[in-house]
């Protein structure tokens, strides 16, 4: 199967620069030399992709979450979701940096294709459309970090970027919805080429920011029905294209026998050897042969799942908290490894302290689970090894069909409209063959089919990196993400046979201000022009 080289390193994208608001680098190729052929622009399109972010950095943003923890206390993370991040700390100048390179590779793109005398019309019109889109998508992800941002779709030099001042957000989320409703009519609705945008990936994108806008988390921008109805329309759209559907099993959407399945909207491409991720180092087992998770999963996530009832465990008098991961809800299973889970190897994964001696024991390095329990999407035996770990070639799921009918189902709960299509859609997902949950039945009134929805997609896109955006787009990130203590797996003690919680003082703290991140530090030494957000000066 055909798949975009995303590897391709074209000169004219930079990838090293300290400003990437500044100019266009000086070693890239010369315009007058490369833009002459429809492969001049294919190539320049592909190295745009690259861009795109790494499956750590998309995982791992849930660790900043009440989902999980940072496991290593010296990281980044640690201190976002401690509260004691400054301007200065590099995940912020890193996510504008990163944002930014993808948004000039674009505006490259766009400012010099048109030299292009194309043989196949329809082709370059396509691909300009897929750079129109990954431009709209980065700065889809700058605006839910920073709110307010400079809306740049023109290459800038030096002295343009020292002037620059923060686009509203509601300029740019219209920009958003304006350019892909365009550019998603010159797109096909599937592709040989695998990891190319399509139709069905554009409006997902487009339904996935509105939903995202509709929370107003810049609290400058009240059109939450405007977003909503623009979420519900692009949602539809995608429904409607006909060539989506959920994979029977949800153990398998991870998997590499399954990469490009039917329910992948739209991907990150990865090969083996030759464009890798570290996603089994990044978050797989010790015992593994791996460097340990960056994230430990906590108890809140655990106690989300129903049991197989469907009924939560403190409503439920058949769930037995002896035995807290047996009859619950199989995405539980699929979504974590705690004691008792099988790792890809055979092995039996088990990290209770006086059960085991196996390097995945809570206490055993520094390295290990804070928690007691890990991450399982995206660990595949293909991937153990020494060799294999920091060479990995699954792909990284963008946006797949599950998410695009959950906010088919959220844009229609929150308008207030169809509210059976709505708990239609839950209940396809809930039903999937190897999750089979009892369906939602009579329920119609609008609040509680809020919690409905809002509960379906903390289990079903659990750890793929949507809770850290969630919780802020609700409003409720003050009272989930601050913790005096984390929690995480529950197990019965070898000697006293008491129930034992692992609990950690690692505490989680979250203010008004941290809805939004800060204009990084280097950038306003470098533009003056560039406020801050509330609470970071």
């Amino acid at each position: 199967m055909k798949r975009i080289i995303l590897y391709l390193n074209m000169a004219f994208v930079l990838s090293g620069c300290s400003d990437v608001l500044d100019t266009v680098p000086t070693d890239r190729l010369s315009s007058e030399v490369y833009w002459q052929t429809d492969k001049d622009a294919e190539y320049a399109a592909n190295a745009v992709y690259r861009f795109l972010e790494s499956p750590t950095t998309v995982l791992g943003r849930d660790a900043m979450s009440d989902h999980a923890r940072s496991t290593f206390e010296t990281s980044d993370e640690t201190k976002v979701e401690g509260s004691i991040a400054d301007p200065q700390t590099n995940i912020f100048q890193n996510t504008w940096n990163d944002m930014y390179k993808g948004i000039r590779g674009c505006n490259d793109y766009l400012a010099n294709v048109e030299k292009i005398t194309p043989t196949d019309a329809a082709k370059v019109n396509r691909i300009t459309s897929e750079v129109r889109t990954l431009r709209c998508y980065f700065y889809a992800r700058l605006v839910s970090y920073f709110g307010d941002v400079p809306l740049v779709t023109t290459p800038i030099g030096i002295s343009e970027s020292k002037t620059l001042t923060r686009t509203p957000v509601a300029e740019i989320y219209d920009f958003i919805h304006t350019e892909i409703t365009d550019a998603a009519t010159y797109l096909p609705v599937t592709t040989t080429e695998k990891g190319r945008v399509t139709k069905g990936a554009a409006l997902g994108i487009l339904a996935r920011t509105m939903l995202f806008a509709a929370g107003n988390v810049t609290g400058t921008d009240d059109r939450s029905a405007t977003f909503y109805q623009r979420a519900k329309d692009a949602a539809d759209a995608v429904i409607a294209l006909g060539v989506y559907d959920l994979l029977p099993n949800y153990k398998d959407l991870f998997t590499y026998a399954n990469e490009n399945s039917k329910e992948v909207v739209f991907d990150k491409q990865f090969i083996k050897d030759v464009y890798a991720n570290s996603v089994m180092n990044s978050f797989g087992a010790v015992s593994l042969g791996n460097n340990g998770s960056n994230m430990s999963p906590t108890s809140v996530l655990v106690d989300e799942y129903e049991t197989t009832n469907g009924k939560k465990i403190s409503e439920d008098s058949s769930y037995d908290p002896m035995n807290p991961y047996a009859n619950r809800d199989p995405r539980l299973g699929y979504t974590l490894y705690y004691p008792g889970s099988v790792l890809p190897n055979g092995a039996i994964y088990d990290s209770r302290p006086g059960w085991s001696s196996t390097s995945d024991v809570i206490g055993a390095s520094y390295q290990v689970s804070k928690t007691g329990l890990l991450p399982r999407k995206y660990i595949n035996a293909e991937d153990i090894g020494q060799s294999n770990r920091s060479n990995c070639g699954i792909n990284l799921v963008i946006l797949r069909y599950a998410e695009i009918l959950l906010i088919a189902a959220e844009s229609r709960i929150e308008l207030n409209t169809e509210l059976d299509v709505a708990m239609g859609y839950i209940n396809k997902i809930r039903q999937r063959a190897d999750v089979n949950m009892p369906p939602l039945t009579g329920v119609s009134v609008q609040s509680a089919l809020r919690d409905a929805v809002r509960h379906e997609r903390t289990v079903e896109l659990a750890l793929e990196g949507s809770r850290f955006f969630d919780v802020r787009r609700w409003k409720i990130a003050e009272s989930a993400c601050n913790m005096d203590k984390v929690d995480g797996m529950r197990y019965v003690d070898k000697v006293s046979g008491a129930l034992i919680t692992v609990s950690t003082d690692y505490k989680k703290k979250f203010s008004s201000r941290d809805y939004l991140w800060p204009i990084p530090y280097n950038e306003r030494q470098l533009n003056a022009n560039l406020t801050q957000n509330e609470g970071w000066d």
